[in-house]
């Protein structure tokens, strides 16, 4: 069994944000009694920066725990895919710049009852990656094109073309 988390650092830095952006919008509608149609405004802001702070609150309180059996989320957010029940994987990509340099990869495994979504600042990511395209390719699981693309930018081998989507 491996277990995974989100590091401290990458906690840290969603706090600020999520810090910086209700201060800067439930602030004033807090202490400054804004006028109705800035309060419009800020309001929904606030609520999506709560929401991120929930959201942040959710991640450092989950562990990942990788087993022969399964993939289990445990913590204030629970989920359990196990492996025989796997139907499917996907590995994206989302670029924060034009030249594509710099980003984050988001995985999501899914069975029938559950889906599990991690992104690459997970503590262990890439084992992760790798075990669940394993597990797919034992099950026949086909894969897309992108993802074949991002477990190969990983580093990851051992895809056969049997796994993989054919493109029109």
């Amino acid at each position: 069994m491996s277990l995974h988390h989100y590091p401290a650092s990458t906690i840290a830095g969603d706090y600020f944000r999520a810090g910086i952006g209700l201060a800067l919008t439930a602030g004033p509608l807090i202490l400054l009694n804004p006028i109705r149609a800035v309060a419009y405004v800020l309001l929904p802001l606030a609520i999506l920066f709560g929401l991120f702070a929930g959201r942040t609150v959710l991640r450092q309180m989950t562990r990942y725990e990788v087993t022969d059996n399964e993939l289990r989320a445990a913590g204030l957010a629970r989920a359990s895919i196990k492996w025989a029940d796997l139907e499917g994987v996907e590995l994206r990509y989302y670029s924060t710049r034009r030249d594509r340099r710099r980003g984050w990869m988001q995985l999501r495994i899914k069975s029938a009852d559950d889906t599990i979504r991690l992104d690459s600042t997970l503590q262990g990511f890439s084992n992760i990656v790798a075990r669940a395209v394993e597990e797919a390719a034992e099950r026949g699981i086909t894969l897309s094109e992108p993802t074949h693309e991002n477990v190969r930018a990983l580093g990851i081998g051992g895809l056969s073309e049997s796994t993989r989507v054919p493109t029109v």
